[in-house]
């Protein structure tokens, strides 16, 4: 009864460290990072807004940011804070490099309306970031 009852508590605590919720890792081994898009501004969103997120290495001050990983979507009406989750592979995030989270909204034309303008550091994984957005516009 011991031993059953010893197996048991250990399978149960594997089949907890292998759970994918709440932007934990997934099946295929890539990490998934949820969060929110919102802006401060008491403005309605378009119905038709386009976001996307992004995972970007900005280590290299003289170049261009590579994308790791990206998301997009419509925002179907809905008005922010815009939920969003996003796989990414960890094996590309090396050590000693800095990452960034960066999303905007489009027109539906591609124009920016809103967008990230500080540094968002990627979080460990199994952690959520909420990603404050301004006026593309001013």
């Amino acid at each position: 009864m011991r031993r059953s009852l010893s197996g048991l508590l250990l399978a149960l605590s594997l089949a907890a460290c292998t759970t994918s919720s709440g932007g934990g890792s997934s099946g295929s081994g890539h990490v998934t990072l949820e969060g929110t898009v919102a802006y401060r501004e008491r403005i309605a969103l378009i119905p038709d807004a386009r976001v996307r997120v992004q995972i970007r290495d900005v280590s290299r001050q003289d170049a261009p940011a590579t994308t790791i990983a990206s998301t997009e979507f419509n925002s179907e009406g809905r008005q922010v804070p815009l939920p969003f989750s996003i796989k990414y592979d960890p094996a590309k995030i090396l050590a000693g490099r800095t990452y960034s989270v960066f999303a905007r909204i489009d027109d539906p034309s591609g124009q920016p309306l809103w967008i990230t303008d500080t540094h968002n550091p990627l979080p460990p994984p199994g952690q959520s970031i909420a990603l404050n957005l301004v006026s593309a516009r001013r």
